[in-house]
């Protein structure tokens, strides 16, 4: 199988991980990924849809996993229970919908549980949600793939240290000290400032996203002095 870079930075994340939940798992290819080269005994792939889970099942089966990896047809955390798996990814879908996952699932913050999230939208109400609702974004990193480029975070229970309140949710301190920074840093100056120029356009004025440009280009421009 030939996996996406996103894929395997997905996998990385999963460090040590022994059971895992894959929610939204498609063609299951990051459970099969993590049982044969990441150490994961079990995996569940999870699918709120008959036919990506079909392709999962078809997938374990060509690889010969049926024995570690077991799909299963549910909404979200919905059919599963705290004692089922160590680590919970959840990735490739919006961060509001990530958000309600995990609003129905409370027991993923009860300190057993690392949660591996890769929202392809909403990346800042997603962390705001996570830092006011006891979650703690541990580590996030940027995944480049066909020439897109994301955010994935590693999370956990208690009080949060990534200073994401601090700038307005947008990023986080891990993401400042990643290499590709910049890239992301980029990707998000360029939709806030397209957001900004049409607001402007239509006389409205110091508007949340025209704030959130004033922080990037900040950032952005004591970054260039540095260089």
């Amino acid at each position: 199988m030939r996996n996406s870079k996103r894929m395997e930075g997905l996998a990385q994340l999963c460090q040590g991980a022994r059971r895992v939940i894959d929610v939204g798992c498609d063609h299951a290819q990051l459970c099969v990924l993590l049982v044969q080269h990441y150490g994961v005994e079990y995996a569940f792939a999870s699918d709120i849809r008959p036919g990506p889970l079909e392709n999962a099942r078809r997938t374990i089966q060509a690889y010969g996993l049926s024995d570690c990896i077991e799909p299963r047809l549910c909404s979200g955390l919905s059919g599963f229970g705290p004692a089922d798996a160590d680590t919970i990814v959840i990735a490739g879908m919006g961060g509001d919908e990530i958000a309600a996952i995990l609003k129905d699932a409370p027991w993923t913050k009860d300190g057993a549980h690392k949660l591996v999230l890769q929202p392809m939208t909403a990346a800042p109400r997603l962390r705001r949600w996570l830092v006011e609702n006891g979650y703690a974004i541990a580590q996030e990193v940027v995944l480049t793939d066909a020439g897109r480029v994301y955010a994935a975070m590693n999370i956990t229970n208690g009080i949060d240290k990534s200073g994401a309140g601090e700038f307005e949710y947008l990023f986080t301190s891990h993401l400042l000290r990643h290499e590709l920074w910049p890239l992301y840093r980029d990707k998000l100056l360029q939709k806030y400032r397209v957001i900004a120029q049409g607001q402007r356009h239509a006389n409205q004025f110091d508007t949340p996203e025209q704030r959130a440009l004033r922080l990037l280009e900040s950032f952005a421009a004591k970054e260039n002095e540095v260089k």
